[in-house]
This record gives structure tokens, sequence and C-alpha cells, in this order.
């Protein structure tokens, strides 16, 4: 039986969550958390984030350390290739590759420059912390049993891939997958195609980090679309709090060595 903050849609079939109160989004200062770039109809979606479509999308988080997760990610480096990648001057020099390392690593700490591995200072300096509240709504639960199978028969569209045209039957692997095509496809039907059994329309798409879910987090994040700006209109949500990123906090320290990241 489905708790009073979830139901399965009478019209769609599609799993629907009630709406957070407040969510979590990190953002560069300058721009804040509530000016994302418009999305052009016709662009090629393959640099766009997983559930863009025409128009703005935002993305933010259920808890702190998903937040810094989402954040920090994409910047992982993997230190071992870059030793590897100098192997064949450690040959040519005739020295032990770790050496080399060694002798490089602590040439960057002399001179106190940015080095692999290291998120600068800067990087955290420039964004912030913030806590937003999303209007009152249902959101589609994009994981959920029902939402897979509801796609195939409320939208029976021939689905769009990098590849070309999906000719399998849509799972969770897709629908949280890299393939932005797709991904934006299923997210821009969603978003202009449905229309929910209490009248209202979906606020956005609940999901899991593809990152997982840490121990002290949720690993639970929304994509917002902003239907309001995109009509010219006020946005409803809005910013209740903001707070600097401290080097020493816990959630982003325990980020950094999920990442294998050293802050400087």
């Amino acid at each position: 039986m489905a708790s009073l903050d979830q139901k399965i849609c009478a019209r769609t079939g599609l799993a629907l969550v009630a709406g957070p109160v407040s969510v979590l989004r990190i953002a560069r200062e300058s721009y804040g958390p509530l000016s994302p770039v418009p999305r052009p109809a016709g662009e090629s979606p393959q640099a766009w984030s997983r559930y863009d479509t025409p128009g703005r999308t935002i993305y933010a988080c259920a808890d702190r350390i998903t937040a810094y997760m989402e954040l920090l990610a994409p910047y992982r480096t993997d230190v071992n290739a870059q030793r590897r990648a100098l192997q064949p001057i450690a040959d040519a020099m005739g020295k032990e590759l770790e050496a080399l390392w060694r002798d490089i690593v602590a040439e960057w700490d002399e001179v106190g420059t940015m080095k692999a591995s290291w998120l600068p200072r800067a990087f955290r300096e420039g964004r912030k912390l913030y806590t937003l509240s999303f209007p009152a709504g249902w959101w589609i639960d994009i994981t959920a049993t029902e939402t897979i199978a509801a796609l195939e028969d409320l939208l029976p569209h021939a689905w769009p891939t990098a590849a070309g045209l999906l000719e399998e039957p849509l799972t969770l692997a897709h629908l949280t997958g890299d393939d932005r095509v797709l991904t934006t496809a299923i997210a821009t039907a969603l978003r202009d195609e449905v229309t929910l059994d209490d009248g209202t329309l979906p606020l956005g798409i609940r999901f899991l980090s593809k990152h997982g879910h840490p121990a002290r987090g949720t690993g639970i994040c929304w994509a917002y679309w902003m239907r309001y700006v995109d009509r010219g209109l006020d946005e409803p949500a809005t910013i209740t709090h903001q707070t600097v990123i401290r080097e020493d906090d816990a959630d982003l320290v325990a980020v950094q060595t999920y990442c294998k990241i050293k802050g400087r």
C-alpha cells in the first residue's frame, strides 16, 4: 500500500512521490542556484545533464554528502594512470617510475601549485551550499517498477538513442544511464505530454545518484523543471539558506576521501 507521500497515478500509472520540504544544491555564487543555462530546442543533448529538457532544469539533493558527491565525483583523477603515462620519461632517464613520481609531487608541493587529485581553494570559494524550497506537488519516481511499466504504455514512442532507435523494452539501466539522447527524450516527453490524475503537472524526476547511497546520506536527487521561468513567470522555488563551503566540512572531507581528492 502506498504511503501518504507516494502514490500510483490513476491516470498515467506513474509512481509519484510528494515533493521535499527542502533540498540542497551547490552552485557558483556568481550565478546562484536558480539560474541554469536554458537548453534550446533542437540542440544536441550530448552535453546535457540526464533529465534536462528544452528550457531550464536544476538538480538538487536530499543531503549534504550526496550533494558533495554529485559535485566532486566527475573530478576524480586516476593518479595511477597519470603515473603510468610517465613511464617513457622514466625509462629515458633510467629512473624507477615511483621515484620519478615522488620527485614530481615534491616539486609541485615546493612551488605550491595545483597537482593531480588536489581540489583548489578557488573551487570551494567560488561556490556555496544552498538550501532550496520547492513548490508543493508530485515528482515522478523514475526508478519505480510501475514507472517503467507505465512508460511503455503511456508514451509508446520509438525512443531515440545515441546509436539509433531503441529496439528493446525500457529498463532501469536505460532510464538511469548515460545515453543523453535517450534520457532527455524521455524527460521531455514526461514534462510536455503528461498530466497527473489531480490535474497538475509533474514537478520533475526523483532519482538515485549514480554514485550510490553513501553511509551518511541518502543518494536521493531531484531534477526540477523550471516551467514558470520558462513561461516568463515568477519562479516559486526559493532560496531559504546559504552557507560557504568550508575546507574542514566533515561531509566534504568524507566525499573527498571517496573520490581520492585532497583539499588545498
